[in-house]
Order: structure tokens, then sequence, then C-alpha cells
């Protein structure tokens, strides 16, 4: 098929996007959220769906003078492997991986898996082999020590997850990268002052719900915390500002409706109820067994780790996949398990680690807009953001 005939963004026939679209990305991603530059090794992590943008990811940081390697992710052929591996040969499924993830001064992540669900059969405890495998290189070292930038490339199958056409996917997906990112910044700034001189956060979704089980009511203290404002810097497309409660302030209660998964394993209609920082009681309508498993892993994995706001304008709607979910303009995550330990972020000095270290960080997000019940963020008793909608005036692009 000749590569001239597109339709809104992509082809149906070869599932190929604009390479303007990609192109802009691409660029974002090289210039703008990493800043690749001469000498430096860039690694690209990808899924085989997300190869044209790892094309052009490598064209531009070649251009750049850096040396560019990569590594193909298989989900479903992980699966295959690991269901009947030893303990030592899951010790070292990812050894050779993690080599280049070391040597990375840049990091690239493209995920497309054909399936979110490969490991949903596999065992909790085989999977978290698994990840503690990849921890030190993939969620340690690259977190903490490179430049990097996860995007998680629009599929046929979360497209169906969402109940959608592809082609309204796919437009869905672009209208959030092509957001002005250098205005959404500047209106973050304001935003995260006010959060930096907080003291208390409270946040509430659907409150006026008949079924009182189904209300967002949390209480958390963010005395002594400061917030990170995110664009593009470490998620593609970004916004939202985020942080960490005091670990042990948090109070209240959480229904996170709708599909969650966590390591491949299903959840829906997600309760937790939180007394001075912990989880002490949780349930879900479904995978309430991979639920108990979760907050099972460790001493962490009951404690909050990070408290964000999403701000993409050009996202309003709940989304399954995690990270356009978490973005989601009107909406709030928070994260079970471990908090981000930079101390700087931006060039800004930042305090955002609240002390847990946790093997897992597991975002939930929930939306605040009336479309979903309503809500609003609370500062130290003052609404800056009622059903979605921030009320000081210098936020309105965030509003869309």
């Amino acid at each position: 098929m000749p590569q001239n005939k597109f339709i809104a963004g992509y082809s149906k026939e070869i599932q190929f996007f604009n390479p303007k679209l990609v192109e802009k990305i691409a660029w974002d991603m090289v210039n703008t959220s990493t800043k690749v530059k001469k000498g430096d090794n860039v690694l690209i992590h990808m899924d085989p769906g997300g190869r044209q943008l790892a094309l052009e990811l490598a064209k531009l940081s070649v251009a750049k003078g850096a040396r560019v390697y990569y590594l193909i992710q298989d989900r479903e052929l992980n699966a295959a492997i690991v269901e009947h591996e030893s303990k030592k040969d899951i010790a070292r499924f990812f050894s050779f991986d993690n080599a280049k993830f070391f040597e990375a001064d840049v990091s690239f992540i493209i995920r497309a898996p054909k399936t979110a669900f490969a490991l949903e059969n596999i065992p909790s405890i085989v999977v978290n082999k698994l990840n503690s495998a990849a921890q030190p290189a993939l969620m340690e070292y690259r977190v903490n020590h490179s430049r990097w930038c996860l995007i998680y490339w629009p599929t046929i199958k979360e497209a169906r997850i969402e109940k959608m056409s592809y082609e309204e996917y796919v437009k869905l997906f672009f209208n959030s990268c092509n957001q002005p990112w250098n205005t959404i910044q500047k209106a973050q700034d304001t935003l995260k002052s006010t959060l930096d001189k907080g003291r208390a956060l409270d946040l509430l979704a659907d409150p006026h719900n008949t079924d009182k089980q189904k209300r967002t009511e949390l209480h958390m203290s963010i005395q002594g915390m400061t917030f990170a404002n995110s664009t593009i810097d470490k998620n593609y497309p970004g916004a939202e500002v985020f942080s960490a409660p005091v670990k042990n302030s948090v109070n209240g209660r959480v229904f996170a409706q709708g599909m969650y998964s966590y390591n491949g394993k299903r959840m829906r209609d997600i309760s937790l109820v939180f007394e001075n920082g912990k989880v002490v009681s949780a349930s879900a309508r479904k995978g309430e067994n991979h639920l108990a498993d979760i907050l099972n892993t460790d001493a962490g994995s009951r404690y909050v780790g990070e408290v964000a706001l999403g701000t993409n304008p050009g996202l309003k709607q709940r989304l399954f996949n995690p990270l356009l979910n978490e973005k989601v303009g009107g909406s709030f995550h928070i994260a079970l398990g471990r908090s981000y330990q930079n101390e700087r972020y931006k060039g800004k000095v930042v305090k955002l680690f609240n002390g847990n270290e946790s093997a897992i960080h597991w975002d939930i997000t929930i939306l605040m807009r009336k479309p979903y019940g309503g809500g609003a963020v609370i500062v130290d008793g003052k609404i800056i953001q009622r059903n979605g909608v921030f009320v000081p005036r210098n936020l309105g692009v965030l509003n869309g």
C-alpha cells in the first residue's frame, strides 16, 4: 500500500501512522524529554508494535551523534518461557537486557503489547520473581540515574477494551500528544507552587453517590513534601504534578470504578480503606485474589508512594491504558508502593520520597469530572478544583 494513503492518522490495512505525527513525537522525546546529545548511549526498549516510532527515535538520536542500540520485548514469549523455569533461570532472565540498561545514558521505552494480559495465568510468585530480576536495571538504575521517556503506543487490543474503533482511539491518542506543552508547563508551575505550600490535601470523587461505598474521600498530609511539574519529561503524552504524601498520614476510602491491571492481572471495581497510611481493607468485584497478592507483596505495598493530579486537557475520559489514564485532566492518582527518590526534577530541588521502598509501584486513577460523579481537590481547606475544573483563572489552560 502506498505510504501516502492515511486514514485519520493511520492506515487500516497496515496500521501505519502518518509519519508527520510520529516524527513530531520522536522529535519531542529526543530533544525535549531526554535531550539526547553527542556521545550518549541510547537504548530503545520496544514491543514489536512500536517499530515505526523506534525507527524515528533511532534516526534522530544517531543524527545527534549518539550510539543507539535496542531491545525487543515480547510478553507472550516471556510468559511461555518463565512459566516452567527454575528459580535460578528466572533470577537471571533479564541479565543480558539489564546490562544494556546499565550502559544507557538515555532509555526510550515503547510499550505496544499484543495483549496487556500475557502474564495473567502465570502465578504471582513467578511474576514477582521476574519483576525482581528486572528491578535493579529497569526500575532503579533507569529511573534514578538515566534520562528516560516512556510511551504506550496505541494498539487495536486497547481500542477494543475501550469499546472504540481503532480510528477513534488513534485520534484520541494523537490529540493527547498534540498539546501546548510550554503553556501547560507554566500553568503547572503555578499549581506546583500552591501544592508545595500546602499542609493538608483532601481528594473527593463521586461524593453524592447513593452507595456510600462508592464514594472516594481521601485525607493526607503533604507538609514538607514538594511536587514535580511533569509535562513530557518522563512520559509521553504527559501533564501531571506529582509528589508523595507523608507516609502514615493517608486516611479514608477509595473506590476505583472500571477495569485495572497490574502485572497483567485484571481487577474491576476496587475498594480500598486507609488508616494511618495503610490499606486495612480491600475488595474488588473481580480479581480480588490478584488485589490481595499485590497488597501482600512486601511491607510497603499497602502504603501510598505517590499522589498526583492529572492535567492533560486533551484527555477527559477514563481509559484502561494506565499511562493515559493517569494524565486525564480532572483526575488524581495514587500509587501503592515505592515513591520516587529524585532529589532534583528539571533542575529544581524536590522532595518526593516518603520512605516507601516497596518493590511495587501501582498507579490507581480516579476521575473527578462531572460525568463520573464530580469531586474536588482541596488544599488546606480551600477548593482549587471542582468537578474536574480548576477554579483559579491562571490554571485555565489545564481545563481544556
